[in-house]
């Protein structure tokens, strides 16, 4: 299991077998467009995963908002068509998403559809596209506040100047700042 090093640390036991659950849907289900990305591979996805679980753990969110999390954790760079900054990779993998849940008789959430379509944008954008929908309300915000922050942790992968911590969203995601760094390390230690 990726992350298993990670996975015993007493932060991580609350969310433990939610990420196993997900990480092995992600790695059987989940097919990314560039699987030799360097940048953006199932790897990153899968501490996005566990950063998204752990932030939305303390922000006690529900069952249902978890899996909101999950899926656009496991979804969101999977059609990616360069390294690059790739404008609109967010709503190709948001259509993904929607098509995969039509396809295999799965849940579809709008949460998860609005937080990966918009990952990528401006927050002003995303922000604003999420207040418009009606299906959606203020706990689709904090999704996406949590997801935006569980995604820029991981941005230590691009080097050590990678993360500017004043546009992080959440205080939880400012605590785990040290843990993302150390994440990123352990990580690279299952492909030594």
């Amino acid at each position: 299991m990726f992350l298993a090093n990670v996975l015993d640390d007493p932060a991580c036991q609350p969310i433990k077998k939610s990420y196993e659950y997900w990480y092995t849907f992600m790695e059987k289900d989940v097919e990314f467009w560039l699987p030799d990305s360097v940048w953006h591979t199932k790897t990153h996805s899968a501490r996005v995963l566990l950063l998204a679980l752990l932030i939305g753990h303390q922000k006690n969110v529900n069952d249902e908002e978890k899996y909101a999390l999950a899926m656009a954790a496991v979804f969101h760079d999977s059609r990616r068509l360069d390294d690059g900054i790739d404008q609109g990779h967010g709503c190709r993998a948001a259509e993904y998403y929607k098509e995969y849940c039509r396809e295999h008789d799965l849940p579809y959430n709008e949460q998860t559809f609005y937080i990966t379509a918009y990952h990528d944008q401006d927050d002003s954008l995303g922000l604003s596209e999420i207040k418009k929908s009606p299906g959606l309300n203020e706990r689709a915000i904090l999704l996406y506040q949590i997801f935006k922050d569980a995604d820029a942790l991981d941005r230590f992968r691009l080097g050590s100047d990678g993360l500017d911590v004043r546009f992080l969203r959440t205080e939880e995601a400012h605590q785990l700042v040290d843990f993302a760094k150390e994440l990123l390390r352990k990580s690279s230690e299952n492909y030594e």
